[in-house]
């Protein structure tokens, strides 16, 4: 009785916040939309344009059908059309484009390059308000809109990406000690906008709009828009999800052209003194403010140096050593230097008024100064990455692990602090430095550090919970053939098998097919994009340790591509630059997540990182 209540329940549940939509416009039917209102934007007659039976499907509160018009990463204009139609309100929104005063001042040349972005609204459904459990899960975020029906006044509706670029969306955190469980809407700042599109604004807006009566609602849309106006003629208009149109599929072109565009994004970032611009929001092109971590410069210019050995694309290189001078001059700076008892020197990388080392910076800088020497076989820095390796094998204990924190005034290590990744990180440090000196004590050193990794999972539970492993098993890989160990593999497999648990499969949230490929808890918790780029970076390793041990795994390969289907749609292309701000300079960039539009530095390194070891994995 009780579990026939509970399925009873989400029935009535399901039931009554469910919104039911008609299936996507085909390809015909947006050229369709679109055809009738470029026409009016540009002042054409409409007589050619083409007609399709699904303009005269019924429209449930007469639409609207909403046009937004961007040029240069800017909305110069919206209307609402309404109609009982999808025809009619096209029509009633081709009359108020060439009617609106914002647009009048666009040139011919204005109006050929913009963009006319469609949505079709094709649902609606009750906003739940009257209970707090549920104001965690008011809407799923970038698929439903916002609406408002203000009495005697009409209604006001925020678009689904609209939403997402007030960056309203997933701001409660019900569990403080997991900050990336978000969830909820910040209602204040929807309340004033929605308030501002009314017309009510100034010091007392929240009174004046509270005494309205007025009545919210969810609602969904058919979303697209034109194609750049370099490709217009390529096909249809694009259809969007959350802003975002589909992506091109993982083949190994596709992937390296990614991961290039990628790494002009980081060149294009990087400041003259070798530092990076190290967040960008992708609206307005602003640079965050707050701290900079040199373990992700380090991490970052490794990625440069990587695609550099892959591509050989010489733009690459000289960033790739004003990179490394930063780092010089903080090393320099820090006063983290000097000799160990045998004589060797010794230097950690410290960044600017700190007076704490942490292992992960001097770490990756060791792994991007022999990544660099790989690809070029200039040695120049490896007097450098020397140093920093007598003091990561300073750093490590008898036992195989390392001391991930190091006091510089007093010059001793942190016994107690233990931070995520650095472990892994060392480990691959030990493993490149082998690999470009052919030194047995690095190679003893990774695998004695590789040996504590995989064998702190030497319990119970182990080989089904895992922690964020991803540097182990690079690291577990990059060593091959100097150690062999079948259990680097076995312990990589399984971490395999578990990020797979926890990978969306197509089909596994059917109104949000843009999910699939990513790593998610749930539909209602917006996966981050970067797991999906340092995960497939490891299971990329793991796929090579199992060919190296005679066992490729066909499910880890498709793991892979996958994952990179994700990324692919969510990286910044012309097609889908439409609403990124110039100054943002943002082709190439990798938003936060599906309904994040900031970019950071690590976000650009883990994905393209990725995608340009995938590319190798493709025979074409």
């Amino acid at each position: 009785v009780p579990s026939l209540a509970f399925l009873l329940l989400v029935h009535l549940i399901y039931g009554a916040y469910k919104i039911d939509v008609p299936p996507p416009m085909s390809g015909d039917a947006r050229a369709a939309v679109v055809a009738r209102l470029r026409a009016a934007f540009e002042g054409r007659p409409d007589d050619d344009a083409p007609a399709d039976p699904v303009l005269a499907r019924r429209l449930d509160h007469q639409g609207p059908v909403i046009v937004q018009v961007w040029l240069d990463g800017a909305m110069k204009g919206r209307v609402d059309g309404y109609g009982p139609t999808v025809r009619d309100a096209v029509a009633s929104a081709a009359g108020l484009l060439q009617q609106h005063p914002g647009l009048q001042g666009l040139t011919a040349e204005d109006r050929t390059r913009a963009r006319l972005k469609v949505d079709v609204v094709v649902g609606r459904g009750p906003l739940e308000r009257r209970f707090p459990l549920l104001e965690h899960v008011p809407i799923h975020p970038g698929i439903d809109g916002i609406g408002v029906a203000v009495v005697d006044d009409g209604e006001f509706l925020l678009l689904p990406d609209e939403l997402i670029l007030l960056n309203v969306l997933t701001k409660k955190r019900p569990f403080p000690t997991i900050p990336d469980f978000a969830l909820g809407l910040d209602e204040q700042k929807t309340e004033q906008t929605l308030a501002r599109r009314a017309g009510i604004g100034g010091r007392d807006w929240k009174a004046t709009w509270q005494a309205r009566p007025r009545r919210y609602f969810r609602f969904r849309t058919d979303s697209f828009v034109e194609r750049p106006v370099d490709a217009r003629s390529d096909g249809p208009p694009l259809p969007l999800l959350r802003g975002v149109p589909p992506g091109p599929e993982p083949t190994k072109a596709n992937l390296r052209a990614a991961a290039l565009a990628g790494a002009r994004f980081l060149v294009a970032h990087m400041q003259p003194n070798g530092r990076y611009l190290y967040q960008t929001d992708l609206s307005t092109g602003n640079q965050a403010g707050g701290g900079y971590s040199i373990p992700r410069h380090a991490g970052t210019t490794y990625f440069l140096a990587e695609i550099y050995r892959i591509t050989k694309e010489e733009f690459l290189r000289e960033p790739i050593e004003r990179a490394f001078d930063h780092l010089r001059e903080l090393i320099d700076a820090g006063g983290c230097q000097g000799t160990l008892p045998d004589g060797e020197a010794y230097e950690c990388v410290i960044d600017r008024g700190q007076k704490t080392a942490d292992l992960g910076s001097s770490a990756l800088t060791v792994v991007a100064l022999a990544e660099y020497q790989r690809a070029t076989g200039d040695a120049r820095y490896e007097p450098m990455a020397r140093r920093l390796a007598a003091w990561i094998l300073m750093l490590q204990r008898p036992d195989g692990s390392w001391r991930h924190r190091y006091d510089v005034p007093s010059q001793t290590p942190d016994d107690k602090s233990q931070l995520l990744y650095y472990s892994g990180e060392a480990a691959l440090a030990m493993a490149r430095m082998y690999t470009v000196t052919g030194e047995d004590r690095y190679a003893r050193s990774a695998e004695r550090g590789l040996d504590w990794l995989v064998g702190w999972y030497d319990f119970f539970a182990g080989g089904f919970l895992y922690g964020e492993e991803h540097w182990t098993c690079i690291a577990s890989e990059a060593i091959w053939p100097a150690v062999k160990k079948a259990k680097y593999l076995d312990f990589c497999d399984g971490y395999a098998r578990f990020l797979r648990n926890q990978q969306a499969e197509p089909g596994d949230f059917p109104s949000q097919p843009d999910l699939a490929g990513a790593y998610n808890v749930t539909p209602f918790v917006m996966p981050n994009n970067t797991p999906a780029g340092s995960r497939t970076e490891a299971t990329i390793s793991t796929y090579l340790l199992g060919v190296h041990h005679g066992r490729p795994d066909a499910e880890t390969l498709h793991q892979i591509l996958a994952a990179a289907r994700y990324n692919l749609r969510q990286q910044i292309r012309p097609d889908s630059d439409y609403d990124v701000s110039p100054r943002a300079d943002g082709l190439g960039g990798m938003p936060g997540s599906p309904i994040d539009r900031t970019v950071r530095i690590d976000y650009v390194q883990h994905v393209c990182s990725s995608l340009i070891r995938a590319s190798e994995l493709i025979d074409e």
